[in-house]
């Protein structure tokens, strides 16, 4: 994986996580300069450490904070997968990860090297190293993990880091680390869900398909104060964890920085305690944004992270909590029934009901219809028409190959179209709100043909009966000769 740039430069390279078939262990940290040998907190030109694949440990750190809250180093994740990470060493918690784009083959003897390329004409052995994750663009002498867990390449010459783990954020936001239009946005662990940040705004978005698809938002927030409109010359807004628990938005102005929105936390007015409180704020595997503090220090102290805000309170609200073609019921506790019938809730869809061109049908399916339906999300959904009537918005969908489904409200006379794969819908005891949707068929086994492996077993078979009956045709043939014979 590559963070920025295009192509692979040696002389621009400052972080590798490479495979290496060496199988001589290397030492683990050669050149690093620290307060003590076994806490190093800076690295420099040329250091060279490896990931010892036998360790019981499931991170082995390379690099510590000097405050010793946080460490970076390898981190194995599940039996293939090993990640360069910095991690909040009192919880064992990844803040930040370099993923590779593909897993490695940890099987000793191989190695995984975290090496620094100082030497402009650094050439690496063909067949010897391959690179699973590198910066690019960011030549850099030093390397180290501050105090905020800010991961940092520098120059001698120049104060402000060449590369830094804050622009490039994964799941997970940490106070003073900025998010700004620019940013890549937050993505899920679990890859499905996806924190943008706009103009004026911020939003959650489905990732369909893989993100191949368009993502449509699912919750927005948008900012109390927003930048004048039509004016090119104004940055948009940008964010910040804060340490005194808020989630604040930003704008740069000719007076400096000015706070135009905030997001307050359950401790927001427990400012006093905003030293004793590490807070970060994630994009959880189910889709919503939350926000934890760990509390160590200043009368202070967990075992465990504590959530303070959630940006969707309740689970109908999610849009996958009960899964594809799912309904949320609301009640003492939500309750997850089958939207359709026979019960489709949980099958996600991979590919679109449209043909190459995108303008007719090119799947088969099943029509569902249901009432009391709406979605929790429906402010995030256009409305296609207003005023018109249910037979109008089911329609307005069937013929359109693009769309999975149209909610109508009789109150309203608002048709929305879904033109997404259908997710977790939501229980309106409200007979006017009327749901049409798409269900892909499933092919039965004659029409779309057998899987290889049951075809290859098929094949055999038949060929073991089909050489059986010749042996038995030439075993009867040759029984009625020998008769003949005997007759004679």
């Amino acid at each position: 994986m590559r963070d920025g740039g295009k192509g692979y430069d040696p002389a621009t390279a400052v972080l590798i996580a490479a495979l290496c078939a060496a199988s001589a262990a290397l030492l683990l940290v050669d050149g690093a300069k620290g307060d003590e040998d076994e806490f190093p907190t800076l690295l420099i030109n040329g250091f060279t450490a490896t990931h010892a694949a036998g360790s019981p440990s499931p991170f082995e750190p390379v690099l510590y904070a000097p405050n010793r809250a946080f460490a970076f180093g390898f981190l194995r994740v599940g039996p293939g997968s090993l990640d360069l990470a910095v991690v909040h060493l009192p919880s064992s918690l990844p803040l930040w990860r370099a993923t590779p784009a593909r897993l490695g083959d940890w099987v000793p003897p191989r190695h995984a090297l975290l090496r620094h390329h100082p030497r402009p004409h650094h050439r690496r052995r063909p067949g010897t190293t391959t690179v699973l994750w590198q910066t690019l663009n960011a030549a850099g002498d030093t390397v180290a993990l501050l105090n905020s867990s800010n991961l940092v390449v520098r120059r001698y010459s120049k104060p402000l880091p060449a590369w830094q783990s804050f622009d490039h954020p994964g799941d997970t936001l940490v106070a003073g680390q900025n998010f700004t239009a620019a940013s890549p946005p937050l993505i899920s662990s679990n890859r499905r869900f996806a924190l943008q940040l706009g103009a004026s705004s911020m939003a959650l978005h489905m990732e369909l398909y893989g993100g191949r698809a368009r993502s449509p938002a699912y919750w927005r927030h948008t900012a109390l104060e927003e930048p004048p409109a039509g004016n090119a010359t104004k940055a948009p807004v940008y964010g910040r964890l804060d340490g005194r628990g808020f989630f604040g938005m930003y704008l740069d102005g000719d007076d400096g920085e000015r706070r135009v929105d905030v997001l307050s936390f359950d401790t927001f007015a427990e400012a006093n305690l905003a030293g004793a409180f590490f807070r970060r704020m994630t994009l959880d595997d189910d889709g919503n944004l939350r926000a934890y503090y760990w509390a160590d220090g200043g009368g202070q102290s967990t075992k465990a992270w504590t959530a303070e805000y959630e940006a969707i309170s309740g689970p109908c609200g999610l849009p996958t909590a009960c899964g594809a073609y799912g309904l949320c019921v609301l009640g003492d506790e939500a309750q997850c029934q089958c939207l359709t019938t026979p019960c489709h809730a949980g099958e996600e869809e991979t590919t679109d009901l449209c043909d190459l061109a995108g303008g007719q049908h090119v799947a088969e399916f099943d029509v569902v219809r249901r009432t009391r339906v709406t979605v929790a999300y429906k402010e995030q959904l256009p409305p296609f028409a207003t005023n018109t009537t249910a037979a109008a918005c089911e329609a307005a969908c069937a013929g359109n190959c693009r769309c999975w489904g149209a909610l109508y409200s009789g109150a309203s006379g608002y048709c929305y179209l879904i033109d997404f794969p259908v997710e977790t819908m939501v229980y309106d005891a409200d007979d006017a709100k009327v749901g049409y949707f798409k269900v892909r068929k499933v092919q039965s086994q004659t029409r779309r043909g057998m899987a290889p492996g049951a075809k290859a077993a098929t094949t055999a078979v038949l060929a073991l009966v089909l050489v059986s009956l010749v042996a038995a045709g030439a075993y009867m043939g040759y029984r009625m000769w020998e008769r003949k014979e005997e007759a004679a």
